[in-house]
């Protein structure tokens, strides 16, 4: 697979006879598919629940833990990806260190998500103000956007769409991280809920929207 390929999946996109396109079997593939959004929902969700009924970080960090563990393995089991997998594991085990130590909280289960959010923001901001919008590259890969930088309406949505995916990631931050300090752990597993893959999956449209439009009106 090509890194356009590769790419273009990660944003739900497929190549089709007539170019890129999205579809709701690729945007299904872009986040995961139906395993996916059961994990990106379930364990938040069970944390939530378990912690309402229990207010034991003990136990909601069990049964959270538990449930990704058991999606690690049936990723493992359908032969996914090796590396996703251990990446998860890894991240469970931060999540539970940091909940179950010494002097921890049930809230400190969601940190590995601030961090992550954190570092793909300012990745993003980054390349924005180094004037390398990477979402740039990106539309140089799906629609053949050559010397994209140098052509300014091109450049211009580049920014546009990389700020949005920055803004994204910062949402996320701006509600969780407010839940956390004022140590609303059952809301703050709902807005990992809401903010997980349904509104990924809405940025990856409106991510195809804007570039879509920009190669439309570029080829005119």
């Amino acid at each position: 697979m090509s890194d356009a390929d590769r790419i273009a999946k990660k944003l739900g996109v497929s190549n089709t006879e007539n170019g890129p396109a999205i579809s709701k079997q690729s945007l299904m593939d872009a986040i995961g598919g139906p395993l996916g959004i059961a994990e990106s929902i379930i364990p938040a969700f069970a944390f939530s629940v378990a912690f309402a009924i229990s207010k034991s970080a003990v136990v909601s960090v069990s049964v959270a833990s538990g449930l990704a563990l058991l999606f690690i393995a049936l990723r493992l089991i359908r032969r996914q990806p090796v590396t996703q997998a251990i990446a998860g594991a890894l991240a469970i085990a931060l999540a539970a260190f940091l909940a179950l130590r010494d002097g921890g909280n049930a809230e400190d289960y969601f940190i590995p998500g601030f961090i992550t959010n954190a570092t793909y923001g300012a990745v993003l901001l980054i390349s924005v103000l180094v004037r390398y919008p990477i979402l740039g590259f990106v539309a140089q890969l799906l629609f053949g956007f050559e010397a994209w930088r140098k052509n300014k309406v091109v450049y211009r949505r580049a920014q546009l769409v990389t700020l949005i995916w920055v803004g994204f990631f910062g949402l996320r931050l701006a509600v969780q991280l407010p839940l956390y300090f004022s140590q609303q752990v059952e809301l703050l597993a709902a807005s990992k809920v809401v903010l997980g893959a349904p509104a990924y999956a809405g940025l990856l449209v409106l991510t195809w929207v804007l570039l879509k439009s920009l190669a439309a009106k570029e080829k005119q």
